[in-house]
């Protein structure tokens, strides 16, 4: 029998699982995103969707769905989608977050062409094993990354067609054609998907921290069903995320400040805490979406104030860890404002959870989201109690359609009853809030201790003058040995010094907790292109350096 908590959640004891409201998504998931998003366009239809933080230019839902329709037009003529739907053809986007971004995407989306979206700043190794995987037909590719692409291809051995988004190229398609009058745009129908439960919408990447990314495969119910919980956007609004469409959070950004009606504020420029402070100053960003690194940089930065962010109504961040110093820090800048944590997977497509200001446990990244159930289970897949730490499992109406051509990666993290394993390891407590204790592959093994690196960051966090650090085992016989890499606030200062950071750790935690490996330092941690410290390079880092002192 479940038992219903103050904060919407539900509990069943016999079960030991938690779930949330059941509310409903208000859009109707039985159709295409092509179908929602251009009556959306249309509905805003004089309406500014968009502005470029680069060039200033606005763009209408009427000229965002005119763009849409011009592309979607002109690749049935050159032969792809409409009747070719279902061919298995995927159309692969090479882009930043430029001023046709998005039409490319939402003509893909009505023509019911799968999207699979790549970071212009992957290695060629990274992009030709992303592209040997998905074998797309149609590469959208951003100019200064052709070179970069056309030998990715050649390691892929594929031979896509490339369509160049900015100047033409002789031998290469470019955008300016598909943007092209047809004479019969009022006449667009989007194509009807019978099964858009089961029918590719975006393959986005996994995080690829641990390891080589993923292609996750989301269809267009779970993109349409998700996108409503992402966050509460308003039509007034103005939305601002550094991510690319690479990245789930990118294009929930993407489509919830669409189908919402707000307006989405873009830069092709990579993330930097001056940029974003000008941009949300001058544009009254309401709505900045920033993985945890990202707004620890903003904070830390001395021309913050809440002058500069007056208009911020709903900070967003997550993507990993939250230290507590950081939405301390974030809610003094903006009093009476509350920084809004959400714990997601690019495999469920959404936030699992929520904090609300009302309904908010230090240390907790919130309660479960509408429409998910949670278990915590221990080594053996047996589920735990509350208070007791395990791996987190979640369940939601709509999950991913597994990690496009790798069925054994597919099986290892969703079983047979719909539970994802995440890998993460938590705890619920006795009201139903959630708390991470770590990747259970970054749990690291100090004297026969099972030690969280976040733990030891959020201790390193409060030492003055740190602007960010990493916890990371070091391999010694058959043991780690906690070591940190740290970024000064000033790069150019002396301290805070290793003796300072390592006595701050010693006298906070348990001896087998402390930074027997060290402390060194960097100008910055090595970070995906969505603002995720990639541990692995840590690791190799701080071991470099190690060696180097030998």
């Amino acid at each position: 029998m479940f038992q219903l908590k103050d904060n919407f959640t539900f509990y069943d004891p016999s079960t030991k699982i938690w779930r949330g409201h059941p509310r409903k998504s208000i859009f109707n998931p039985n159709q295409s995103l092509g179908e929602l998003i251009l009556q959306v366009l249309e509905r805003n239809g004089a309406k500014v969707v968009q502005i470029s933080a680069d060039s200033g230019v606005e763009v209408t839902g009427d000229e965002m769905r005119l763009k849409t329709i011009r592309i979607a037009q002109n690749l049935m003529k050159m032969g792809y989608g409409g009747s070719k739907l279902g061919t298995g053809d995927i159309f692969t986007m090479l882009v930043r977050n430029g001023e046709n971004t998005a039409p490319v995407a939402f003509a893909c989306f009505a023509l019911g062409i799968p999207v699979s979206t790549l970071d212009p700043t992957f290695t060629q190794e990274d992009l030709s094993h992303m592209l040997g995987t998905v074998k797309p037909k149609v590469i959208f590719c951003d100019n200064d990354v052709l070179d970069n692409l056309v030998g990715a291809c050649q390691v892929a051995d594929i031979s896509p067609k490339i369509i160049l988004m900015s100047e033409r190229v002789k031998e290469y398609d470019h955008l300016e054609t598909l943007l092209e009058s047809t004479g019969i745009e009022e006449m667009f129908i989007p194509v009807h998907i019978t099964d858009p439960s089961n029918h590719l919408a975006v393959l986005v990447c996994s995080s690829g921290t641990t390891g080589r990314s993923k292609a996750v495969c989301l269809s267009h119910s779970i993109c349409i069903a998700h996108v409503a919980n992402f966050c509460e956007c308003h039509p007034s609004d103005r939305s601002l995320s550094f991510s690319t469409l690479y990245w789930l959070s990118g294009m929930l950004v993407l489509l919830t400040s669409t189908v919402w009606g707000a307006t989405r504020i873009i830069t092709r420029e990579p993330f930097d805490a001056d940029l974003t402070l000008d941009i949300i100053e001058r544009f009254r960003i309401s709505v900045p979406i920033l993985p945890s690194a990202q707004a620890l940089a903003v904070v830390n930065n001395p021309k913050a104030n809440s002058n500069v962010l007056r208009t911020v109504r709903l900070p967003i961040t997550g993507g990993s860890a939250i230290p507590t110093t950081l939405k301390e820090s974030f809610e003094k800048l903006i009093p009476g404002r509350f920084l809004e944590i959400v714990y997601g997977f690019s495999e469920i497509s959404r936030g699992v959870t929520f904090t609300r200001k009302q309904f908010y446990r230090k240390g907790s990244v919130g309660f479960p989201a509408a429409g998910t159930e949670f278990k915590i289970v221990d080594d053996d897949g047996q589920p735990l109690d509350v208070g007791q730490e395990g791996e987190i499992l979640v369940r939601a109406e709509y999950v991913f359609k597994g990690y496009f051509g790798n069925d054994d990666a597919t099986r290892e993290i969703l079983d047979s009853d719909g539970w994802m394993h995440s890998g993460d390891v938590g705890r619920f407590d006795e009201d139903g809030y959630l708390y991470i204790v770590d990747r259970k592959k970054d749990i690291l093994k100090c004297s026969g201790y099972q030690v969280s690196p976040s733990e030891i960051e959020s201790v390193v966090l409060t030492v003055p003058g740190v602007a960010a650090c990493c916890v990371v085992g070091v391999p010694a016989e058959t043991l780690d040995l906690a070591t940190v890499l740290v970024v000064r606030k000033d790069p150019a200062a002396e301290m805070p010094d290793a003796t300072e950071i390592m006595q701050k750790v010693e006298d906070s935690l348990a001896w087998f907790k402390h930074l027997k490996g060290g402390v060194y330092f960097a100008d910055k941690l090595p970070l995906t292109p969505s603002g995720k410290i990639v541990r692995r390079a840590v690791r190799d880092i701080v071991i470099q350096l190690k060696s180097n002192e030998m």
